[in-house]
């Protein structure tokens, strides 16, 4: 079955905004994990701040995880960025689909009008001519 021009810019369409969806999933992941991250290291603080003898014992090792956090939190926050700009290109490349499948689907109308209209007249020709 041959599909039509606008058949097959919808088919992509659909598929551009899966990819879309999926981008943006990913940077709801990356914000989510790094939403986590600060909260970690708010604790890390709290617990680097606080007068109970066990925290202050561990002093180190808090400052350690703090400094791999960090590390990780801005790692993270360049992630987003790239994923940000990822999912504005896939949102835009979709958007443009769209528009050539609605004027790919309009040409498509047009023609079949056009088609239908010419028909009509050749019918009424020869009507007019076997009279």
């Amino acid at each position: 079955m041959v599909a039509s021009r606008s058949e097959k810019l919808a088919r992509l369409v659909r598929v551009q905004r899966q990819i879309e969806r999926m981008a943006e999933f990913e940077l709801a992941h990356t914000v989510r994990e790094q939403a986590e991250t600060d909260a970690t290291q708010e604790a890390l603080v709290v617990a680097v701040g606080s007068f109970d003898p066990i925290h202050a014992a561990m002093s180190t090792q808090y400052a350690r995880r703090f400094q791999r956090l960090s590390a990780k939190s801005q790692l993270l926050e360049g992630a987003k960025g790239v994923q940000e700009r990822r999912m504005l290109t896939e949102k835009t490349k979709a958007d443009r689909l769209s528009d050539q499948a609605e004027r790919a689907a309009q040409a498509e109308d047009r023609l079949a009008t056009d088609e239908t209209l010419l028909d009509l007249l050749d019918s009424s020709l020869q009507r007019r001519g076997s009279d």
